[in-house]
């Protein structure tokens, strides 16, 4: 197998067969995101991607789960997208596979382009949208507005493909995390992921979002403004949806069907951040800002 950058996928997708279709992203400049510093963008050459999928098949037969590789994949271009797709379903007629896209690779595809890729294989995508909230997508330079989102997924939809929704609280900022996260449900509310992951952001160092932070520019959240984030976020869902949260950069750990389940997530929630006491805000400000999860 060959891999000439990092392997970033959700928590999710950690039992997969990675095959790499790319090496970095095509954008790059998110301004809280260290991922894919000094991997260039590039295509894998499809003589290395037969290979690789080969070697796998022989590998790992019975695999249900093939990731993709690559900070975006979804933006090669389609006629490359649906060999790819048509070698990996081919060699794992059961599997299912997924692999990362960018808002603005959505918008850069037709629905008949989407609709050809998702029937030669690639039937799954996870989707980093972080927000709703137009003021802090431009503000850490994600490249794409609220509307983008909506407009890209609804495509989606249309051409029967899945998808699923990585959002980043705490990107808007102290004090702006509630406007924030009625935007977000907002955009939520008109579209239908079947996941929806939820993380805090966490401020690399070396990074330009943690420049700011250490100059003063951005006031960042603190941990009970998160959790109230996600609280009124997730209270305004409508739709049926599944959510996933990790100990990695949020407090909580569970995966659940959201709508049978709402009343008692919310309610141990808001539990955990009523428990906040100024001291321990301040213990998580301080670990959080020395670069160490909580």
């Amino acid at each position: 197998m060959h891999f000439h950058g990092p392997i970033v996928r959700p928590q999710t997708d950690a039992d997969s067969v990675y095959i790499e279709v790319t090496v970095g992203c095509t954008h790059n400049s998110c301004t809280f995101c260290n991922f894919y510093d000094g991997y260039p963008f590039y295509v894998a050459p499809m003589e290395q991607i037969r290979a690789d999928i080969q070697e796998a098949r022989e590998s790992y037969p019975r695999a249900r789960r093939i990731w993709l590789n690559g900070g975006n994949p979804y933006a090669v271009a389609t006629d490359k997208l649906i060999e790819i797709a048509s070698l990996t379903r081919e060699a794992f007629p059961n599997a299912r596979v997924s692999t990362y896209a960018r808002v603005d690779d959505l918008t850069r595809k037709s629905v008949e382009e989407m609709k050809a890729i998702r029937e030669a294989g690639l039937d799954d995508l996870v989707i980093g949208f972080e927000t709703g909230d137009d003021e802090a997508l431009a503000y850490v330079n994600k490249g794409y507005t609220a509307k983008d989102i909506v407009d890209g997924c609804r495509k989606l939809e249309a051409a029967g493909m899945t998808y699923r929704l990585i959002f980043l609280g705490g990107l808007s900022g102290r004090g702006k995390g509630e406007a924030a996260a009625k935007k977000t449900a907002d955009v939520l509310n008109q579209l239908h992921p079947t996941i929806l992951y939820l993380n805090s952001v966490s401020i690399l160092p070396g990074t330009p979002l943690y420049e700011d932070r250490e100059k003063g520019i951005f006031q960042e959240a603190g941990e009970r403004e998160n959790v109230h984030e996600f609280i009124t976020m997730l209270s305004l869902l409508k739709n049926d949806i599944a959510v996933f949260a990790a100990p990695n950069t949020t407090p909580f750990s569970f995966y659940v069907d959201l709508q049978p389940n709402k009343k008692k997530l919310l309610d141990a929630m808001q539990a955990y951040a009523d428990s906040l006491d100024e001291r321990e805000e301040a213990r998580i400000a301080k670990e959080r800002s020395e670069g160490r999860s909580v």
